[in-house]
């Protein structure tokens, strides 16, 4: 299995329009913050203390939780190619199960997020030192590096569940743009959370990414929101998507690794229940 995760790997990083075009979606709403937003989040939080570090952080934790859910994609549209190639049931002839030949290609889509979260998180960190003097102390960033490798494998089997029944690379491409353009909105960092319509702020809820940039934003934020008077705590969190609204109450760190957690072992269980049953049926059919 080993071998399949290195093919993977090198396929992917060996096309670098590829590799560019799963990071343009975050590399999208890193640019827009900079360009557009930033100063109009600044106009309207102008009485907190360093604001324009604040929002720095803000928007790594959501660029980050994006780069996660487009690369994944990306990579596992390998899978897709290979389908549509046969060399899928080539890889089967090697005495390899499909289980196993579809958790490589989870693992290098995993470590392809991770990797690639690493490389933009230093690029925005470098670029927000230099402009506004921004520094994070290695214990977080290691705690940032088990985040991303979290959410790149949550992010990983979900694609994975999406791009299974899909059996056409160009069917994949075409969904991917969705995604690309689509997540920026989902962890809110395109629009800060608290001002989308009450519908939208519902759909956030149930994408497993809007909890990925709130555990970012907890984070990378926690100390510089310990300066922020607590009669606006409560309200800049829930604008910010610092914490997500359940039951009338902001998630903490805690419940947001949680839910990650939880929903990823959700995601495991369920790929395995298919891929048994596919495999019973093709017996079935077989026989």
């Amino acid at each position: 299995m080993l071998p399949l995760i290195q093919r993977n790997l090198k396929l992917f990083f060996r096309n670098r329009a590829g590799v560019f075009f799963s990071l343009l979606g975050a590399l999208i709403s890193f640019i827009l913050f900079v360009v557009f937003l930033k100063a109009n989040m600044l106009d309207s939080w102008n009485q907190l203390k360093h604001p324009a570090r604040m929002f720095d952080f803000w928007v790594i934790g959501g660029t980050l939780a994006v780069t996660g859910i487009t690369t994944t994609l990306s990579a596992l549209s390998r899978m897709t190619s290979d389908t549509e190639r046969h060399v899928y049931e080539d890889l089967i002839l090697t005495g390899l199960s499909r289980l196993k030949i579809q958790i490589s290609y989870i693992l290098a889509a995993t470590i392809i997020g991770t990797v690639l979260q690493g490389v933009l998180y230093f690029v925005m960190v470098f670029y927000f030192n230099k402009t506004d003097g921004i520094q994070i102390e290695w214990s977080i960033s290691l705690q940032l590096f088990s985040v991303a490798l979290l959410s790149s494998f949550s992010a990983a089997l979900l694609n994975f569940a999406l791009v299974y029944f899909m059996r056409s690379v160009d069917t994949v491409g075409k969904f991917s743009s969705i995604v690309g353009a689509m997540s920026g909105f989902l962890v809110g960092t395109y629009i800060p959370v608290g001002v989308l319509p009450e519908f939208a702020q519902n759909l956030v809820k149930l994408t497993p990414g809007a909890y990925v940039a709130a555990i970012y934003r907890q984070l990378l934020m926690h100390d510089i929101l310990k300066n922020v008077n607590t009669n606006i705590l409560g309200n800049l969190k829930k604008e910010l998507g610092i914490g997500i609204t359940l039951n009338s109450h902001l998630t903490s760190l805690g419940q947001n690794v949680g839910i990650v957690s939880g929903v990823t072992l959700v995601l495991l269980v369920v790929i395995v229940i298919i891929n048994t049953y596919y495999q019973r049926k093709r017996r079935v059919g077989m026989e």
